[in-house]
C-alpha cells in the first residue's frame, strides 16, 4: 500500500510523496524486513516515524538503489555490505 499525506514538509521531508512499508520496501528489494530494519539503524536507508510506525520515502528507496558502473568490481561491493 502506498500512503501519501497531505503537509508540504515534515522535518526536511516531503509528505505529499510515495511512502512504503518496511515489508514492501523489502519485498521489492527481495530481501528481508530485518535487512531493511538494519539499513535504517545503519543510516544506510533513510525512513520516518507517521506515529508509532515506519515508512520509507520513495525517493529514500530510489537514493538507496545504486547503479553498478561499468569495470566496478563486483567483490569490491559485496565487501561493503
Amino acid at each position: 500500500m502506498i500512503y501519501s499525506l497531505q503537509q508540504p514538509y515534515t522535518h526536511g521531508v516531503p509528505v505529499q510523496e510515495e511512502y512504503f512499508t518496511v515489508k514492501e520496501v523489502a519485498d521489492r528489494l527481495r530481501v528481508t524486513r530485518q535487512a531493511v530494519y538494519d539499513w535504517i539503524r545503519e543510516g544506510r536507508l533513510r525512513a520516518v516515524k507517521v506515529g508509532n510506525r515506519t515508512r520509507i520515502p520513495g525517493s529514500a528507496v530510489e537514493q538507496f538503489i545504486q547503479p553498478i558502473n561499468p569495470g566496478e568490481s563486483l567483490e569490491e561491493l559485496d565487501e561493503e555490505e
